[in-house]
């Protein structure tokens, strides 16, 4: 990922952070030693699910990556499923209604 597209990055997922928290998301202290030796972003308790934003490249094409699981001990590990890709070219109100539809909260 180029320096301009991990800025980006940066971004669109303390974006889809705050979306998750304005959604009723609560913030999860766990998994903190895989996310400082891993470099993990922060996991999100909704309705039961864990969620985290991370990033992957398809075809060297950066995107960033819903993480969900229902384990509470997966997810205390950092341990996730990748629900959906979105690519670093969503406008903000593109990247917030995908969110809404990811975590059910279409309202």
């Amino acid at each position: 990922m180029t320096e301009q597209e991990q800025l980006k990055f940066q971004k669109m997922a303390g974006q889809i952070e705050n979306c998750f928290i304005r959604c009723g998301a609560e913030p999860q202290d766990i998994n903190r030693r895989n996310r400082e030796r891993f470099g993990q972003r922060q996991i999100f308790l909704y309705k039961g699910n864990y969620y985290r934003v991370d990033q992957a490249e398809f075809d060297g094409v950066p995107f960033l990556v819903i993480d969900c699981i229902d384990n509470p001990e997966y997810a205390s590990v950092g341990i996730m499923e990748d629900v959906d890709a979105l690519p670093l070219t969503l406008t903000e109100e593109e990247v917030e209604t995908r969110i809404r539809e990811i975590l059910g909260n279409e309202e």
